[in-house]
């Protein structure tokens, strides 16, 4: 919600909350004015600031639900800044009354040098006196609090412009187009003007008048298209949305839409929507029409091939608008609509499912692990398919390389037609450097979507796969308004990407990776299901990419349900229904090891069936001919895959299997929890709190960018670079290492807590999945020097997709820092960088760390030096080059850090 209060008060409301946080002797808020500023600063998506009365006074403001999207605000706007100033002083002057639960409550820091940073260079740290211990977070405190709905109706707000002979007043455009929250004024304008001749000339005076007044701004054209030109509308959409990104555009920029004519409008406003969700996710729209009639911006609003849409009351979108406000020639006035009901596909109880509790936004979200054979997975999934969305939808089928090599697409596929659902099977590339609107936008894809929806049957959009896959496939899910759902093939699909509604493409250029997961939107599938014995041909990397993932949730939240973990989160919106000890991973790790070892020992068998599969997908394509026929190949490739299931349930020992059916579950359960602890209620959207979980991505995505760039030379090279490839968590779970090492060298992060955090990665690395060596080896064969890897991977930092949420200098980059122990962040005296656990890094120190993991000096394993689980033991060695066994018991250096984190926490309450 904004209003001219919010726009002008912004910094001095943004000093006030910062002196009132760090206030040093005992001048701790009272717990309801401490409720008040975190609800109206915390973008916690529930509660906004407004005036309930026409005056200033600071008990003329009260907490109501918030109109998330930029909604006009409650009340009248002419209000003086001072008014938000004294509630903000009044709040933080309040005579302090004392409760049992919060009374000795500090402001996120236990450690003098540990207080408030902005700029992490060369800049002293203030003093901040005696350290109060606190206590649990009471009852009352956010943590506890479990509201039964947070997502806001959507509204858009439409101004009369008055006709003027030199066209659009920009100044009245950029004034009252509500700001994205966070943001004091818009950074830039990029104005897009519809084919209509008398659009192109309004929206080139809009770019003259802005430019003119000293606001960046740059002109685009949408093309003048046939209405059954799909493959056009989608090229055009990802061409605009890509060149805003390389023209400038950030979080905080502003997107004008010139609709032009009488006429169309419906059309224009699905581009314009369009067009503004998908540049981070989601920019804020200004619609300029001439249009004498209105045009429900809220309602389904379709381009004009009938393919493309954008509905504001889906659930799936979760109640966002890109259009933030319509300007035209007809009375003021705003457009509500409610949200629809969220029905999502729920599988009643099965013996074999296993479902595990998820929320978003406060809407449940079924997500479930079929634990019998693959066979009745596969046929119980098409059941419920069919039974929930009806004989005569259109279900279209998409699966990567791998995932098709092994059938688990096509199985899917083949039992629905059994079925009598009939659909479209999508084999695409994989890979990161795939993760493109070209590689999945494929002009028979989207004219079988176009064509179905022509013929009235409800599409089915059904992800199988890993994380790329469900990401791309939710983008078109989204761009065509169909349904989504998600079966994945990967432990990282199933914990890490369906757990966020957040679906992106990355701005790829010549097969180079520029910005990771730029291009975007929100948007819900309506079931994960995942069938567990897929899990038994991944490979060791995508074991490894999981443990990465995991070990960034591990450092970031620690212990979260623990007096002291309430502490450190006491103001996530019910974080209390899904916190939990997510460090319970680290004892799971005997069955990480014997997951590896299985994988190992079925590797023959798992190149068997993806060769037999490869030969199977030629034959069925008519791209080579075999002396097998289709049905053939297809059967020896279920013998294939029986056989390696059948090592795993046969000869693999009880004991064995269940250690590694322990380590899936502990690493579903809690990274799935994690999720749920944020998204559930305090920041569905991911844009403040929820921003945590990019905690150690913004150098792992500039190493895994910068790798995918020499992958591909060393391809073209015929050089192999199998030992050099990392996945995404692999590189996450580097950078977990490098962010620990920043964290020290800054003074934040010593001794036993240091210890702690980068022994959850180094635990883990018996088997050099994060070692950097063989990375090093394929720069070295590569002619690639330490000064051009660093500059490669910093210049994909450059565009990271955090920027925009607040200031950062240059020759910085904000990122997020681990202090003290696990689960314990650096917060920062920026009010919007420390909503977000952001602070500002200096790309010396990233560089420093990026040239010592060059030179190997982070490839290292956790072991107990002396044979006893105690943390006094524990020590951080070079990794050899034998077996993980040479290297001692990974259980006894697992329980003796367990100890060691505990010891942290307890330390924390005395």
């Amino acid at each position: 919600m904004k209003s001219s209060v919010g726009r002008a008060s912004g910094a001095r409301g943004g000093d006030l909350l910062s002196r009132g946080l760090d206030a040093k002797s005992g001048s701790d808020m009272p717990r309801r004015g401490a409720q008040v500023l975190e609800r109206a600063f915390d973008g916690e998506h529930v509660k906004g600031l407004v005036r309930a009365q026409d005056a200033c006074a600071p008990d003329a403001w009260a907490l109501a639900a918030g109109l998330s999207g930029g909604a006009a605000p409650l009340g009248s706007a002419k209000v003086e800044p001072q008014a938000l100033d004294a509630v903000l002083q009044n709040l933080i002057n309040m005579p302090v009354q004392k409760t049992p639960a919060r009374a000795a409550r500090t402001v996120e820091c236990a450690k003098p040098k540990a207080a408030w940073c902005s700029t992490f260079s060369q800049q002293p740290l203030p003093a901040s006196g005696d350290v109060v211990v606190g206590k649990p977070a009471g009852t009352d405190s956010l943590f506890h609090e479990l509201p039964k709905s947070v997502l806001a109706d959507p509204m858009v707000p439409y101004f009369q412009l008055a006709s003027t002979s030199e066209g659009v007043d920009v100044a009245s455009v950029i004034a009252r187009t509500p700001l994205p929250k966070g943001a004091a004024e818009f950074s830039s304008l990029h104005v897009v003007a519809s084919p209509a001749a008398d659009a192109e000339a309004c929206a080139q005076s809009l770019v003259r008048d802005a430019e003119a007044s000293g606001k960046r701004a740059r002109l685009y054209s949408w093309p003048a298209l046939s209405p059954t030109d799909v493959d056009a509308e989608y090229k055009a959409f990802f061409g605009i949305a890509s060149d805003m990104i390389l023209n400038g555009a950030d979080r905080s920029s502003l997107l004008v839409f010139v609709a032009g004519g009488a006429g169309g409008d419906s059309e224009d406003m699905a581009v314009a929507a369009i067009l503004g969700m998908l540049p981070f996710r989601g920019v804020q729209v200004a619609f300029v029409t001439q249009q004498q009639e209105y045009v429900d911006p809220l309602g389904r609003v379709q381009t004009a091939s009938g393919l493309f849409e954008y509905n504001a009351e889906q659930p799936e979108r979760m109640g966002r608008c890109p259009l933030a406000a319509v300007f035209g020639p007809l009375p003021s006035r705003t457009f509500r609509r409610s949200l629809a009901a969220w029905r999502p596909l729920k599988p009643g109880p099965l013996a074999e499912e296993k479902p595990a509790p998820f929320k978003i936004g406060a809407l449940e979200l079924p997500m479930v692990t079929y634990e019998g054979a693959y066979e009745s997975g596969v046929a119980r999934l098409a059941t419920l398919l069919r039974e929930h969305f009806g004989p005569s939808c259109f279900p279209v089928v998409a699966v990567g390389e791998t995932g098709d090599a092994l059938g688990y697409g096509w199985d899917i596929h083949r039992a629905l037609d059994a079925d009598g659902v009939s659909g479209f099977y999508f084999a695409h590339a994989s890979g990161e450097s795939f993760k493109c609107p070209e590689a999945f936008g494929k002009p028979e894809l989207l004219k079988e979507i176009s064509a179905a929806k022509c013929a009235g049957r409800r599409i089915v959009v059904i992800a199988v796969g890993g994380g790329v896959n469900g990401n791309a496939m939710g983008m078109i899910a989204a761009l065509t308004g169909s349904d989504f759902v998600e079966v994945p093939t990967t432990l990282m699909h199933y914990n890490d990407a369906t757990t966020s509604a957040k679906k992106a493409f990355s701005l790829v250029v010549d097969g180079q990776i520029l910005s990771k997961n730029i291009l975007g939107t929100f948007y819900l599938p309506q079931l994960v299901f995942c069938i567990s014995e897929v899990f038994l041909t991944l490979d060791s990397s995508s074991i490894h990419a999981a443990v990465g993932e995991a070990a960034k949730t591990m450092s970031m939240l620690g212990k979260a349900d623990s007096a002291a973990g309430q502490q450190d989160f006491h103001n996530i919106l019910g974080a209390s229904e899904f916190a939990s000890d997510f460090t319970r991973i680290i004892q799971t790790i005997g069955g990480f090891e014997q997951l590896i070892l299985f994988l190992h020992q079925t590797l023959n068998l798992k190149k068997q069936a993806l060769e037999v599969g490869r030969a199977l997908g030629s034959a069925r394509h008519g791209a080579e001919r075999s002396t097998e026929r289709p049905e053939a190949l297809e059967e020896r490739r279920r013998g294939v895959l029986k056989t390696l299931r059948g090592v795993f349930h046969g000869e693999l020992p009880e004991t064995a299997r269940g250690e590694v059916m322990s380590f899936m579950t502990a690493i579903n359960e809690e990274v799935i929890k994690a999720k749920a602890m944020f998204l559930a209620y305090s920041d569905p959207f991911e844009k403040y709190r929820a921003l945590l979980f990019e905690y150690a991505h913004t150098l792992g995505h500039g190493v895994e960018a910068f790798m995918n760039g020499l992958y591909r030379r060393a391809a073209a090279l015929d050089i192999d670079y199998t030992e050099a490839f990392r996945l995404h968590g692999q590189c996450v779970g580097m950078a977990v290492l490098w962010a620990g090492e920043m964290s020290r060298e800054l003074g934040h992060l010593e001794g036993d807590g240091y210890l702690a955090h980068q022994s959850l990665v180094y635990l883990f690395n018996r088997f050099g999945g994060f070692d950097f060596a063989p990375l090093r080896r394929l720069c070295d064969d590569l002619d690639v020097s330490v000064e051009e890897f660093c500059e490669g991977v910093l210049k994909v930092v450059r565009r990271d997709n955090k920027r925009g949420y607040c200031h950062c200098a240059s020759g910085s980059s904000v990122d997020q820092l681990v202090r003290d122990r696990p689960g314990c962040l650096l917060r920062s005296s920026d009010p919007g960088a420390e909503l977000r656990y952001l602070v500002e890094v200096s790309e010396d120190a990233q560089r420093r760390v990026l040239e010592r993991a060059f030179d190997g000096e982070y490839d290292k394993v956790l072991v107990c030096s002396r044979g006893a689980g105690t943390p006094e033991a524990l020590a951080l060695v070079a990794r050899s080059s034998g077996t993980a066994a040479s290297q001692g018991s990974a259980t006894v250096a697992a329980e003796a850090l367990d100890a060691l984190i505990t010891q942290l926490y307890r330390h924390d309450l005395q």
